[in-house]
């Protein structure tokens, strides 16, 4: 037993000694706390998350259709989100957020927080842009918008306000106070965060790709790639194209049925537009 000790204690001691191997070191970027901060939220949600597919190729004929009416053209995010907007308005407990632990509180209108990737400080990082009012924006309104968040200064209208960057600046204990209280006030929560959440990080990928995010809103959309696949089409076999969808929501507020029959109707929406 003693010479076993002894080895184990030569052969720490040979670990505490190594020398470091050859690498590169850079600084972490404090900016980089609003993705540690939305992933710390996320966690305290009990989300469950729903996978589902929409036909692409009728969704892009919708597209299509209204840019053809009007000489703009919109990305298939921009669709899909300002769809999501009507489709959440009709259905206001799809956003809901509890308020100081109590009544649930069901907004008018829907803020749609959407990544955006940006340069900060050197490093590319997914910054929220809230898009206010959604529902009541037509595709090229938030198309619009969220082209001029890609490209908006930092620090004023952009994805990243100064107050923001000055707050992620902040020692994690003072972060987490603010978290906090801010969580426990639905109106406060929306005014930071949003009211439902929109990733499209599977947009950059090829092939079937579902995105599983970890989301602290009551619901958040991720959109994941375009795939071709072999649909029946009047008894004959033909190559559509798939867009995997998946839809996440907090367990505590949206129970599964309600979500099933939610996105039932997304999907019809997506592939036929609404009116």
């Amino acid at each position: 037993m003693g010479s076993r000790l002894s080895v184990a204690f030569t052969q720490l001691r040979h670990l505490l000694n190594l020398p470091p191997s050859k690498n590169t070191r850079s600084a972490f970027a404090r900016n980089r706390n609003v993705v540690l901060d939305i992933l710390a939220e996320g966690r305290r949600k009990n989300i469950i998350h729903l996978f589902f597919e929409v036909d692409a190729t009728a969704t892009r004929a919708q597209i299509a259709s209204n840019a053809s009416e009007s000489g703009e053209t919109v990305s298939i995010t921009s669709y899909t989100a300002s769809i999501l907007a009507r489709c959440v308005a009709a259905n206001p407990r799809m956003h809901a957020y509890r308020h100081k632990g109590g009544d649930l509180v069901m907004f008018d209108d829907v803020d749609l927080s959407i990544m955006i990737e940006r340069e900060v400080d050197g490093e590319l990082l997914p910054l929220p842009y809230i898009v206010r009012g959604a529902n009541k924006k037509d595709f090229f309104a938030v198309d619009r918008e969220l082209k001029h968040a890609k490209t908006a200064p930092l620090f004023d209208d952009g994805p990243l306000s100064a107050l923001e960057a000055q707050f992620f600046a902040l020692p994690r204990v003072f972060r987490k106070l603010v978290w906090y209280f801010a969580r426990s006030d639905a109106h406060l929560f929306r005014e930071l965060a949003g009211t439902v959440g929109v990733t499209s990080i599977g947009m950059h990928a090829s092939g079937r790709v579902f995105v599983l995010p970890i989301t602290p809103m009551t619901l958040t959309l991720a959109i994941g790639a375009i795939s071709s696949v072999p649909v029946f089409v009047d008894g004959i076999v033909v190559e559509r194209e798939s867009l995997q969808l998946t839809i996440s929501a907090d367990h505590d507020v949206i129970d599964g049925a309600p979500l099933l029959r939610f996105v039932g109707t997304l999907k019809t929406s997506l592939e036929h537009g609404i009116a």
